[in-house]
């Protein structure tokens, strides 16, 4: 992965438009399929590239995982009456499918433990959630980019970490549309044969896949970018809907500002 540091916000938003000139080029070979950028922020350019299932069990089975959302589905419905349907699938690439994936979304965004990492198709959203939640004593924060392809096909081999994508299209929280949220999740085959979740960072370069830029900027912009974000009507209030994040949101503009 490619790690950028930079002296501004200024220096990100002349870093999104060669991100842009660079989708309009290569959307301008023939041969090519380019996939859109994807964006994620998070509050401290120390932390890795991890699920939250990651930060406490490394490594899990898929089979296993699912097991647990199996009995999850059961509490939500009888907590919440509402009802989902494990039976949709994701068919990833010969003997991997990803079942339950719209309710492993919905887990997600409600903070239940998930392997899928979240993504958006808006640097400026992922911004303010890098800016947002910023840790105290970073020096900065961070902002992934990722592209999954701009070639012919994905390819991988042997048993190599390999990364797939959850598109925009689905039935999830309501959040998800909000945030214009897409998902990664990466899996390896153990000894054994069986997925288990693997480490993004151990997946081995491809040239024309699986692009991925860290692009850090400066903690002490937080101020004046989120007033530009909220200017842009992107606050919490905004991605989340809710009265608490209404508080935060006004928080910001009369107090904070």
């Amino acid at each position: 992965m490619e790690e950028r540091t930079l002296k501004s916000w200024e220096e990100f938003e002349q870093a999104l438009a060669e991100i842009d000139n660079e989708t309009k080029r290569l959307q301008g070979q023939a041969s090519s399929n380019v996939s859109y950028p994807l964006f994620r922020g998070v509050g401290d350019s120390k932390y890795h590239l991890e699920s939250t299932l990651d930060r406490i069990k490394k490594e899990m089975k898929l089979s296993g995982y699912i097991t647990k959302v199996k009995i999850a589905r059961e509490y939500v419905a009888t907590c919440i009456g509402t009802k989902w349907d494990l039976n949709k699938k994701i068919f990833c690439e010969k003997d991997l499918e990803l079942p339950a994936y719209e309710f492993m979304a919905y887990l997600r965004h409600n903070g239940f433990p998930s392997p899928l990492t979240d993504w958006t198709k808006s640097p400026y959203i992922a911004a303010f959630f890098a800016f947002r939640d910023i840790n105290s004593e970073a020096e900065h924060v961070s902002i992934f980019f990722y592209r999954e392809y701009c070639g012919n096909a994905k390819e991988w081999s042997g048993n190599e970490p390999r990364i797939h994508t959850i598109g925009p299209s689905i039935k999830t929280a309501r959040t998800h549309f909000l945030q214009q949220s897409e998902y990664l999740f990466c899996v390896k085959p153990n000894s054994e044969n069986e997925w288990i979740f693997a480490d993004y960072e151990q997946v081995p370069p491809y040239k024309d896949q699986n692009i991925m830029t860290k692009y850090n900027i400066p903690g002490s912009e937080r101020k004046e970018v989120l007033k530009k974000l909220d200017s842009m009507n992107i606050t919490a209030y905004s991605l989340f809907g809710s009265e608490p994040s209404l508080m935060e949101t006004l928080a910001l503009r009369e107090i904070c500002f």
